[in-house]
């Protein structure tokens, strides 16, 4: 029970990592709100939380409406009382077209979410982490900042603004005991790296065995990361046991990639 009695919002809580941290979250037995703009799905992982005898409340959220952030800390404060951790799970995907030739329209569609959205969601939390003394806020960023693929510019680059805001905001929070970290995940055994082996399946034709040990061949560990693995790092990171921890960002990959 490392978050036993916090007060959590989480964003992105689709069908991947950000359901998997909301459950963790829960399990560790902390009330969370659940931010994404598919209410269906909130509901059904409220459901699965509240079944399992924890408390979960649903906002529907688009972070990069700058009042519906607003919204859903508030709500989220209503319905338990404070807001004691924020986890930005939230993302859009690269539109994977090279730099060259892209509409870069579609560069700011990323930025729109990635950046600004997690952004708005933070700024919106500030207050209530300071009424209550302080807190914990988490950026889930990923690898893809650190070890750069071709066509993936988009989302790299809003990653790596992420991680250089993760040391600013630490540095200007900290005053108020309110922590900024950022947890880092590679390859992540998920629906989306299973969608993309089986487009690598079905587009090279070979095996799913073929291109998971390409992906493993890359990791020290040897395994893909589960995303549960990586949840049970931000839970880490939303406790009081990281609680001298500010401004960092710890990658979980399995090796692949050292910072």
């Amino acid at each position: 029970m490392l978050l036993e009695g916090k007060v959590a919002l989480i964003s992105g809580v689709g069908p991947g990592l950000g359901r998997a941290t909301a459950l963790a979250y829960a399990r560790e037995g902390a009330s969370v709100g659940l931010a994404a703009r598919s209410e269906a799905f909130l509901a059904e992982t409220a459901a699965e939380i509240q079944a399992a005898g924890g408390r979960a409340v649903v906002v529907p959220t688009n972070i990069a409406d700058p009042d519906a952030c607003a919204a859903a800390v508030a709500r989220t404060v209503e319905a338990f009382g404070s807001l004691d951790v924020l986890v930005n799970s939230a993302f859009r995907g690269d539109p994977s077209v090279p730099f060259e030739a892209v509409d870069l329209v579609k560069w700011r569609k990323v930025y729109d979410v990635n950046v600004w959205g997690t952004l708005q969601l933070t700024q919106a939390a500030i207050a209530p982490m300071k009424a209550a003394g302080g807190g914990a806020i988490v950026f889930v960023n990923s690898m893809s900042a650190r070890k750069i693929r071709v066509n993936e510019g988009a989302y790299a680059s809003s990653k790596g603004a992420l991680n250089t805001a993760v040391q600013s905001l630490a540095l200007e929070l900290g005053p108020y005991r309110i922590r900024v970290n950022a947890v880092v995940p590679g390859w992540m055994w998920g629906p989306n790296v299973q969608t993309y082996v089986q487009w690598q399946v079905q587009s090279r034709n070979c095996t799913e065995a073929d291109v998971v040990a390409e992906l493993e061949a890359e990791i020290p560990l040897g395994f893909v990361p589960p995303q549960e693995d990586v949840a049970d790092a931000i839970v880490f990171m939303g406790s009081d046991m990281a609680r001298s921890i500010t401004g960092q960002s710890l990658d979980v990959n399995g090796g692949e990639w050292f910072h």
